[in-house]
């Protein structure tokens, strides 16, 4: 499972099907003990993506219904176990 900090999607494309999950933590700062939570099954994550997730650099920018609309992981993208 790959754990991913940062403010913004990044690319990842090409590395996902190598893991067996994605934990998208965003910037947790000093709430990171939520992210611990999710790892060890002591929550449910149920958050679902307030972006849309572009498969490639030259989707940024990526919006809703583009006509050439097709991301990696769509605006409102979630899963929970």
């Amino acid at each position: 499972v790959v754990i991913i900090v940062s403010g913004r999607p990044l690319i990842i494309t090409d590395e996902l099907d190598k893991w067996s999950g994605l934990i998208a933590a965003w910037l947790p700062g000093s709430e990171g003990k939520g992210v611990t939570d999710v790892i060890f099954g002591d929550y449910n994550p149920t958050g679902r993506l307030s972006v849309t997730w572009p498969r490639t650099m030259e989707q940024i920018p990526i919006n809703f219904g583009d006509s050439d609309y097709d991301p990696l992981f769509e605006y409102g993208y979630g899963l929970s176990y």
